[in-house]
Order: structure tokens, then C-alpha cells, then sequence
């Protein structure tokens, strides 16, 4: 049979993807720091542990075919907190990966390695990293673990950059970028399943405001479901401020906090890049 590893079990995505994902014939071993609620359906198997601890993690992925890795810090923190989680733990399970031969790991990065592109620009998956805090940053790391070992070591990576992981959207900003659950189980199981080298896609719906250019994910077979626009008759204008980081830039409140750059410097640096 075949065993999938899922880390970050206990967090808020990786709990709708043990609901949601697992099909007959697979064995899901689940993984978190925190006491795991096991689903009522499926083949499971719990373990318990920190990444950051190399023993452990190259025990978690032993006799493993895949890897979804979910584990992680997933807020903007201080580089003290975010350290272990998301930079220790990621280096520990991608060469526990290599060294147990395993063969794919589906990544969930973020939305906010690349948050301080403007509103209203459509980001594309080629271009370049504009992180928009240190948690932006360590998803930045973590895509490029996902191409290290790719490249050098033949482990397949489906890096999955999240958008809105919500049950519906409440603010303008979820209009762009929203993902609904059933449609973030689908994009996983494409990465569970397609032919690929070291491929990135965006982690979103059908939205018609989206600001990524999902094509690659589309290519791939990914058909999501749902769209933003359904709940945008329940969601408030918001007023837009043009001086503030936080409404001109895709990556939101992670942007305006710590700010002390130009904005207008900013937006001209970038939009020549499209020009």
C-alpha cells in the first residue's frame, strides 16, 4: 500500500487535508507537535514529534512513497519562533526524504513569498520572490529545498503557494486570492498524482478577481470548483488608502507591519518589470 506523510496534521489545513484527501489503498501517517485528532475514516497511523529533531524526522519518513508538508509557523513571528519550525524542521525532513528515497513532496509555501507585489498586478509563478515578512521569507527558503533536491537529489516537488486557506471569504482581499477546502484537497492530490519535475502553482479557487495567473496548476489538470465571487455580495467596500502598504500590496497586513521603506519607491522598482 501506499504511505503518505502528512506534517502540520493537527494544524488548520492539514486537518481538512486528512479529511479530505486520503483514497483506498493508502496508509496516511500523520505528524504534528501537538495531539492529533485521528479521522473516523481511512487507514492512519500518528506520530508524534518536532522536526527540528533530525532523528525524528528521518524516522517519520521511513517506508514513506509521498510527502504533504503542512508543518509550519504559519504567521509572522520573531526569527527566534520561526527558526525551528519552518527553516530546521524543512532542512531535516527534505535530507530524511532523500536518505529514505522518498519520491515526491507536496510543499504548502505561501502567498506572502511573494506579498509585496501591488494590487492589481496579476503575479505570475516565474516571477521573482518579493517577500513581504520573515515568515514570507522562510516559505522563500523552503521553495528552494523543494528545487535543491529536485534537481540534485530526484525528489519531486509540487510547491503549492496558499492563498486564503478559509471556509469562505470575508474581506475584499479573499476575493483575489481565496481558496476553498475542497478545492485545496484537489490541487494536493494533483500533487499526489501528476507528472512533474519541480513544479510551483498558486493555492487558489476559480475567483474572477484573482491576482495569480494559475496556468501551470491548469496545465497540470487541476479544475477547481469554487469561486470567491459567490460571497462577494456579503463582503463590505473597503476605502482604499494608495499611502498605505497594507491596501496597495498583494501580501495585506504583513506588508504594514515593520514598514519603513518608500511605497512609491517600491512600485517603481516594480512595475517597470511588466512594462
Amino acid at each position: 500500500m501506499r504511505r503518505i506523510l502528512l506534517t502540520g496534521a493537527a494544524g488548520m489545513v492539514g486537518t481538512v487535508l486528512a479529511d479530505l484527501v486520503p483514497r483506498e489503498g493508502e496508509i496516511w501517517r500523520l505528524s504534528d507537535l501537538r495531539p492529533i485528532e485521528q479521522p473516523a475514516k481511512g487507514a492512519f497511523e500518528v506520530m508524534t514529534g518536532d522536526l527540528a529533531d533530525q532523528a525524528f524526522a528521518m524516522a517519520l519518513c521511513k517506508d514513506v512513497d509521498a510527502i504533504i508538508h503542512m508543518a509550519a509557523v504559519a504567521r509572522e513571528k520573531d526569527w527566534d519562533e520561526l527558526i525551528g519550525p519552518n527553516l530546521v524542521g524543512s532542512i531535516n525532513l527534505w535530507q530524511a526524504a532523500v536518505a529514505n528515497r522518498v519520491k515526491r513532496i507536496i510543499y504548502g509555501s505561501s502567498n506572502h513569498a511573494q506579498g509585496m507585489y501591488p494590487v492589481g498586478m496579476t503575479v505570475r509563478t516565474g516571477d521573482g520572490y518579493r517577500p513581504d515578512s520573515r515568515y514570507g521569507l522562510t516559505k522563500m527558503f523552503g521553495e528552494g529545498l523543494a528545487r535543491l533536491h529536485a534537481d540534485k537529489n530526484g525528489v519531486k516537488a509540487f510547491v503549492i503557494r496558499i492563498g486564503s486557506f478559509l471556509p469562505r471569504p470575508t474581506s475584499e482581499r479573499h476575493l483575489r486570492m481565496w481558496i476553498s477546502h475542497r478545492d485545496m484537497a484537489a490541487l494536493v492530490r494533483l500533487g499526489l498524482e501528476a507528472d512533474y519535475h519541480c513544479e510551483t502553482v498558486f493555492g487558489i479557487s476559480d475567483n474572477s478577481r484573482a491576482c495569480y495567473d494559475n496556468s501551470r496548476a491548469h496545465t497540470l489538470g487541476y479544475r477547481p470548483e469554487d469561486n470567491a465571487e459567490a460571497y462577494a455580495d456579503g463582503i463590505a467596500h473597503e476605502v482604499v488608502d494608495p499611502a498605505n502598504p497594507v491596501d496597495v500590496l498583494q501580501g495585506g497586513h504583513a506588508c504594514g507591519r515593520d514598514f519603513t521603506g518608500s511605497l512609491a519607491r517600491l512600485l517603481e522598482d516594480i512595475l517597470p518589470e511588466r512594462s
